[in-house]
């Protein structure tokens, strides 16, 4: 019976971890390009083939039972598995696809970069990056989607191997036109008396930008992008946190200024991959060049000079010129 099954239940399987994955027909219809008919005969099938349930309707939401999660966990294990003997077959470990995900400085000041870098070393390698964020992420790990997550958020989720790569520094940003641009001394209550523009919330509720929580703060923009963020801090109208390796560039050309007052903390950067045992020599090699990369941001931040006071012209009073 067992090989009667394997072999008519095979084609059948993909779909199955589709529909368990998404929660519902529609959406697994969606992501396969299939009608939802198609996927709907399809789950009949299969669960008459077993001769039992996989899901419990619940209004028009499908809920794993008991003996669908068992076998939905053991069809992630074989995703990755297949994945990874695909690469050995192909004979070089750093050849074809490498699906990385990540969001906002991590993506553009540490994970693209590094991709790149490790695409001219290996010609073969097919890097795919997606922007999503940690929940996201740790469901297409799950699911054999994904190789690599960068994000802020420690996830702490079973079957997950998380690594801490290193922390990168942030400051209170401001740009020409706001008020605190000319400000000598600066204190939290100065701050506070502006309005900020502030990143997305993140998987645990905490604003992506590391702004402590018992720091009251107005809101006065929220916008998901860190590069337009970016953008809404140097026309001056909002201040923003921002990450120093990221804001440095318009810092030494006197568009941007950090307003110094208490030190913000540091915000982390952690990898997460499906296991130790698992990981191809590619997705090693990224999480060695991110962390590379972080702790090099850092050198660089230790030995810039303060840029606590903006570039202007003195002001000469004998002559009156400035």
């Amino acid at each position: 019976m067992l090989d009667r099954l394997r072999h008519r239940a095979w084609n059948w399987l993909p779909t199955f971890l589709e529909i368990a994955e998404r929660g519902s027909i529609g959406r697994a219809a969606a992501a396969l390009h299939v009608t939802p008919a198609a996927v709907s005969r399809t789950l009949r099938l299969l669960e008459g083939e077993l001769a039992q349930p996989l899901f419990a309707r619940v209004g028009r939401t499908l809920v794993l039972n008991r003996a669908g999660a068992a076998l939905r966990d053991a069809l992630r294990g074989a995703v990755v598995a297949v994945d990874r003997g695909l690469s050995e077959v192909a004979g070089d470990p750093f050849a074809g696809p490498l699906r990385v995900a990540s969001l906002g400085v991590v993506t553009e000041e540490l994970v693209v970069p590094a991709l790149a870098a490790l695409k001219v070393a290996h010609p073969d390698l097919l890097p795919e990056h997606v922007n999503v964020g940690a929940a996201e992420a740790n469901a297409l790990l799950a699911r054999g989607q994904l190789d690599l997550a960068c994000y802020y958020e420690d996830p702490s989720v079973d079957g997950l191997v998380v690594d801490r790569l290193g922390d990168l520094g942030a400051a209170v940003y401001c740009g020409r036109g706001h008020p605190l641009w000319s400000a000598r001394r600066v204190r939290r209550d100065d701050v506070l008396a502006h309005a900020f523009s502030v990143p997305q919330v993140g998987d645990t509720g905490r604003v992506l930008d590391g702004w402590p929580a018992d720091w009251p703060r107005h809101v006065g923009m929220r916008i998901t992008t860190l590069r337009s963020n970016l953008e809404v801090c140097r026309s001056g109208a909002l201040l923003t946190v921002l990450p120093d390796v990221t804001a440095a560039p318009l810092v030494r050309a006197g568009e941007l200024r950090p307003v110094r007052f208490d030190a913000l903390p540091r915000i982390p950067v952690y990898a997460a991959r499906t296991g130790a045992d698992l990981a191809r020599p590619a997705v090693l090699a990224v999480i060695d060049a991110v962390r590379a990369r972080i702790a090099a941001a850092g050198r660089t931040a230790a030995r810039r000079p303060s840029l606590a006071t903006p570039r202007s012209r003195r002001y000469h009073p004998r002559s009156g010129r400035k």
